[in-house]
């Protein structure tokens, strides 16, 4: 039986780690296929920079249905109907360049990919002891630095050999051969009822709307938004720079793209791994989680500075992947504090509230960068836009407002506000 269930989990951290791989293939395709569009005259870097955004709102107000819908229906159909839908949509951009035809269909993208963050993180939290959590969360994120990676290279291969349209024809099919292997291994498992029982007295009472009451909710939500910003900087616009900015082919942009995220990959696990074994030696859960949230960050505003002043293009490339295996340090603290906090009946609530902000945050930084090159030209105030957002409201969120995470959401809401011990 042990066995069996080690097994079961394996099964669980790849499926979740392949399934945020899928989504961000599906979300970098059109950063390959886009402005290969525009050199052909189809789109403009303003209507490209639009549909991004169109991805990135729609996916950011469905959230805050997500979440609630999957503590409802469980992951299991929330899920399902997620991936069925974004992979569907993806497909069909495929068939059209027009403008409001693809902006609905990215909108349908980003409703699909709702479902992901909060059902992933409440089948981790049903499945997962705590003091093993943080490797498996950093897995669960290491898959859209995977997705990255494999999605750069594959698009612009794909675009290369077959044309634009096979693009989202083939990254489409991806979800759904991944419907089938998940509907055939998710379980609930028994240590989801075991949980349950972890819910305190008062507990009971917090809803979606209680949470809005904590300081450490809102915290979470400007952090993630600073987090997001610079993430969605590179994930949709680094393609482009290495294109416009440092006159790269498409096949080149798409190799060198797919760099910082490799390294990235392993910095999310790296930090996760590092977070649990700090925690298991008797660390305190506030300190970890914080200071990995807050140093990580801090470091990409620092190498995303350097990266945007620097001429020579090796060390520009050089700068911005130490930029991103910043951030990649904070994702696995930042997306496990939920998991840690949030009474088990309200855990993707609470998750969907925190990337809500993340993609309100998130949602602006592939448009504001399309209207700033337009603007400038280049992107160098972009990039040093991005390194701003992420230390104001990223660094300063995680560092100033989430609170004491041994207490938060364990007493009265109105204590909860005062300051808390870091």
């Amino acid at each position: 039986m042990k066995e069996e269930s080690a097994s079961y989990r394996w099964n669980i951290i790849f499926l979740l780690c392949s399934l945020q791989a899928i989504a961000y293939i599906d979300r970098v395709n059109f950063s390959v296929a886009g402005p290969q569009l525009v050199a052909a005259g189809d789109l403009t870097n303003v209507s490209l920079g639009i549909l991004f955004g169109c991805f990135s709102w729609a996916f950011t107000f469905s959230l805050l249905l997500a979440g609630p819908f999957t503590d409802w229906v469980r992951p299991r159909r929330s899920l399902s109907l997620g991936i069925g839908t974004w992979s569907v949509a993806t497909g069909l951009c495929g068939l059209t360049t027009a403008f409001w035809p693809l902006a609905i269909l990215r909108g349908f993208v980003g409703v699909g990919e709702s479902t992901m963050i909060p059902a992933g993180s409440r089948v981790i939290r049903e499945t997962f002891e705590k003091k093993n959590r943080t490797v498996v969360v950093g897995a669960f994120f290491a898959g859209n630095k995977i997705g990255a990676v494999i999605g750069f290279p594959l698009a612009a291969a794909i675009f290369a050999l077959w044309g634009w349209q096979w693009v989202f024809f083939i990254t489409g099919s991806l979800g759904i051969f991944w419907l089938f292997w998940w509907m055939s291994v998710y379980r609930a498992t028994p240590l989801d009822a075991a949980k349950q029982e972890e819910t305190t007295a008062g507990q009971e009472n917090i809803r979606w709307v209680t949470l809005l009451k904590y300081r450490t909710t809102w915290g979470l939500i400007l952090g993630q938004g600073g987090y997001l910003y610079i993430y969605y900087l590179f994930i949709f616009w680094l393609p482009g720079y290495l294109g416009q900015q440092r006159d790269m082919s498409i096949m080149q942009s798409g190799i060198v793209s797919m760099l910082p995220f490799l390294v990235g990959t392993a910095c999310v696990i790296l930090g996760g791994w590092v977070a649990d074994r700090l925690i298991a030696r008797g660390g305190r859960v506030t300190y970890i989680r914080k200071g990995f949230a807050v140093s990580g960050l801090l470091c990409a505003t620092i190498f995303t500075v350097a990266g945007a002043l620097a001429q020579d293009t090796v060390l520009a490339v050089t700068f911005l992947t130490l930029a991103v295996a910043g951030f990649s340090f904070t994702t696995a603290a930042a997306n496990s504090i939920p998991l840690d906090v949030a009474p088990p009946h309200v855990v993707s609530s609470l998750v969907s509230l925190q990337n809500f902000g993340g993609n309100v945050g998130g949602s602006f930084a592939p448009v504001v960068t399309g209207f700033l090159i337009s603007a400038t030209g280049d992107f160098t105030l972009p990039l040093l836009v991005a390194a701003g957002v992420a230390l104001v409201f990223g660094c300063g969120s995680y560092a100033f407002l989430v609170g004491n995470l041994d207490q938060e959401y364990r007493e009265h809401p109105a204590k909860a506000v005062a300051p808390a011990a870091a």
